[in-house]
């Protein structure tokens, strides 16, 4: 039994001493993910014509990643994932359109623009073409997400307020 204890008390010791070499730096982030991150938990928001719509967002990879889920009326869900991408903010938005539009935010702003979008069927396929997040307050915020289909685009805005 002694050998068997100092067998385990040596590989203890030895993953203590390789996890402490092992420490993974802080995650890359900007003023402006610090931003997005404020989002952490549950939100709501009634639009016109769509009904009830709920989103939860959450921090990934060592905070470097925050996901949202968005979840419609009629058990329809999406999720995007928002990552810093230098001074930048970038996000790729995994669509029930069956498409993913990657989308980019310069510096200290918070409106994505598409810069590519995969599984396209073509230009003029629907898809989100572009985001845009007005924060109101700590409880307060909108997504103006645009969707584009046959050459035009149609603004919706989510005036999401925080479920306590």
């Amino acid at each position: 039994m002694t050998r068997k204890l100092a067998v385990v008390l040596t590989i203890l010791v030895a993953a203590a001493a390789f996890a402490g070499e092992h420490h993974m730096a802080n995650a890359p982030t900007t003023p402006s993910f610090e931003r997005m991150k404020s989002l952490v938990g549950e939100w709501k928001a009634n639009v016109p014509g769509m009904g009830e719509i709920r989103a939860t967002y959450t921090l990934h990879s060592d905070g470097g990643a925050l996901l949202e889920q968005l979840l419609m009326p009629g058990e329809m869900s999406m999720i995007t994932v928002y990552t810093p991408n230098g001074q930048d903010l970038a996000m790729t938005h995994y669509c029930s359109s069956h498409n993913q539009p990657h989308m980019v935010a310069r510096a200290g702003t918070y409106g994505f623009v598409a810069d590519s979008v995969a599984n396209l069927s073509s230009k003029d396929a629907e898809h989100m073409s572009a985001v845009s997040f007005d924060f109101k307050d700590a409880d307060h915020f909108t997504a103006t997400w645009v969707h584009s289909a046959g050459g035009k685009e149609q603004p919706t805005p989510f005036n999401f307020t925080r479920v306590r």
